[in-house]
């Protein structure tokens, strides 16, 4: 009976003694994978794998506290040296992240270039474009300081061939020598003499002024601007029209329609037909006729006007005679 009861103790014995070997065995290796994943987390940190912002899911028991709830002593004290780790890294340090733009590297958002561009694309302007109101050259750009003029270099307008041989410019105004007005619905009627101070242009009665001038002193200079002006009368405007011309002629008093020879039509500097907008009572109108005149000799403008409306220009004998005002350029 006692062999019975100590074999029996023997074998309890023994059972425990195995059931302990297989439990430090699991202890054991539960230890070894918490020291491996520790060992992972101190590495990803050393890297810089991990963005480390906060506590990360997943991560945060391989390097917390908590790791001694499975790991031994030995394992809690990694999982302290990886908290110190963090908390010595604030997000300040992080090192930044060059940004580069989609369509140029080695460029600049934003950088204007030395031809005014953006990135490479022209820069939008709302700047208007300058307006040629006549002859000569265009309006200067607002705020634009011109440099003076260099002497030797072309007049604008003139043909480069001749920039070297221009040595000054003058203006030169030439009164009318002869005005008269004939109408169209009375070809025979001459102007009365009662209206020789005024010079009439279209309306009901189809009339018509020639103006004449006798262009003299040009010789070998070249006619870089010429200007018909006349002054409005009367006491309404009117609409203005064409210009014709007609060369080595004068008109003399008591002309009709019948006896204006034919003519042509006037150019201005771009060599297009003559027109001007209207006249008005006290108006200055200059008509650009540039194209038609080139040097000495007497030269007659037609203004017909338009048939809805008599426009009124002062005449000669007004005392605010028509004008033929030129800009020319002598030889050196």
């Amino acid at each position: 009976m006692v062999g019975v009861v100590w074999g029996f103790t023997e074998t309890r014995s023994m059972r425990r003694s195995d059931e302990l070997r297989v439990a430090d065995a699991r202890s054991g290796r539960r230890a070894a994978f918490g020291r491996a994943l520790a060992a992972f987390g101190l590495l990803f940190i050393a890297v810089g794998t991990v963005p480390w912002g906060g506590a990360v899911p997943g991560a945060s028991a391989a390097v917390s506290p908590n790791t001694s709830a499975f790991t031994d002593g030995g394992v809690s004290e990694v999982s302290g040296a990886s908290n110190s780790i963090l908390e010595v890294q604030p997000l300040d340090d992080r090192r930044p992240i060059r940004l580069m733009q989609q369509d140029a590297e080695d460029a600049t958002a934003g950088a204007t270039g030395e031809s005014g561009t953006v990135n490479g694309v022209p820069r939008e302007t709302t700047e208007t474009a300058p307006v040629t109101t006549g002859p000569g050259a265009p309006l200067a750009p607002g705020e634009v300081m011109l440099p003076p003029s260099v002497p030797g270099l072309p007049v604008p307008g003139v043909d480069p061939a001749l920039g070297g041989a221009i040595g000054v410019t003058s203006e030169v105004a030439f009164d009318a020598v002869s005005d008269t007005t004939v109408f169209t619905t009375s070809p025979n009627a001459p102007q009365s003499p009662e209206s020789a101070g005024l010079l009439a242009i279209g309306g009901p009665q189809g009339a018509v002024t020639l103006i004449s001038f006798d262009v003299t002193g040009i010789g070998e200079g070249t006619v870089l601007s010429a200007l018909l002006t006349f002054t409005g009368a009367g006491e309404a405007g009117a609409p203005g029209g064409s210009v014709g011309v007609i060369y080595d002629y004068v008109a003399r008093d008591g002309l009709t329609a019948n006896d204006v020879p034919d003519g042509g039509s006037a150019l201005n500097v771009h060599g297009v037909p003559s027109w001007f907008e209207a006249v008005e009572p006290g108006g200055l109108t200059a008509v650009d006729v540039t194209g038609s005149v080139s040097g000495d000799g007497k030269i007659t403008f037609v203004l017909p006007g338009q048939p809805e409306a008599t426009g009124s220009i002062n005449a000669m004998e007004s005392g605010i005679p028509p004008q033929l005002v030129l800009t020319v350029a002598q030889p050196a």
